[in-house]
């Protein structure tokens, strides 16, 4: 069962086409991971699939449900959760109290009607700040008193507390290490074991070994939609994202 479908996804600018007639789909629990050359549409499709851009034409289905022209928020309640290259945390607002809101806005609790007195929801926030090894932080802290690291987990935390049944991740390994990347990948999947994830990466080695299928893209179409043990064998891919031509300039490539 596919959970996200694109079909004949295309955005303009002007006369550009920064996204061209793409169609994909990922099924249940699957990942798949978009990476291509720097120009390659990227970033563009990201946005059409998390509802910040709206194409020039195509469709976007999620669980089956035609969200094409439906609001960030809208695709939030239909089980979208997202993270974003830049960290987009509260600067005002405590951990815990960012917690409360992303487990609060979950099917299983009111905004209304529960507080932080609430024995039930404070042992869903303690739950979450362990699952991301974040119960040694003082509840009071602000983001900015949070290592990189810790601002990223916090990040990926909240997007899963809300329940989402796909998670678009936008470079989800940027300022971090390979380690560090490795750590916070390895929890989304502990975590959120069945949720199907999206995500956009320039590591070429970090998509390689996260993702079930990998899409890549060149000039705003797809040129390979593959497992990573075939895009190894793909000399197309070689030659437009990796640079594998011998004797001729690549660069521009990445």
């Amino acid at each position: 069962m596919n959970l996200l479908e694109a079909q004949n996804l295309t955005k303009r600018f002007g006369g550009l086409a920064a996204v061209n007639d793409v169609s994909f789909a990922v099924p249940v629990s699957q990942w798949l991971g978009i990476i291509g050359p720097n120009g390659a549409g990227k970033s563009t499709l990201f946005s059409l699939l998390g509802g910040q851009t709206r194409p020039t034409s195509g469709t976007i289905r999620l669980a089956g449900e035609d969200v094409t022209r439906a609001t960030p928020h809208q695709r939030f309640k239909n089980g979208l959760g997202r993270s974003f290259q830049i960290t987009s945390l509260f600067a005002g607002l405590s951990i815990v109290d960012h917690v409360a809101l992303a487990v609060r806005a979950s099917h299983r609790r009111s905004l209304i009607r529960r507080s932080l007195a609430d024995r039930g929801l404070r042992g869903d926030i303690q739950q979450v700040l362990s699952a991301w090894d974040l119960d040694g932080v003082a509840s009071s802290a602000l983001p900015s008193e949070l290592s990189y690291g810790e601002q990223r987990r916090l990040e990926l935390a909240l997007a899963i507390a809300s329940n989402p049944r796909l998670l678009l991740l936008d470079e989800p390994n940027v300022g971090l290490t390979s380690a560090e990347c490795d750590d916070l990948l390895g929890r989304v999947r502990k975590v959120a074991h069945d949720v199907t994830v999206v995500f956009v990466a320039h590591d070429m080695e970090m998509v390689l070994g996260w993702s079930h299928r990998v899409l890549v893209m060149h000039f705003g179409e797809v040129i390979a939609d593959e497992s990573p043990e075939q895009l190894l064998h793909n000399e197309v891919v070689g030659e437009v994202y990796l640079g594998t031509r011998t004797g001729e300039d690549d660069a521009g490539t990445h």
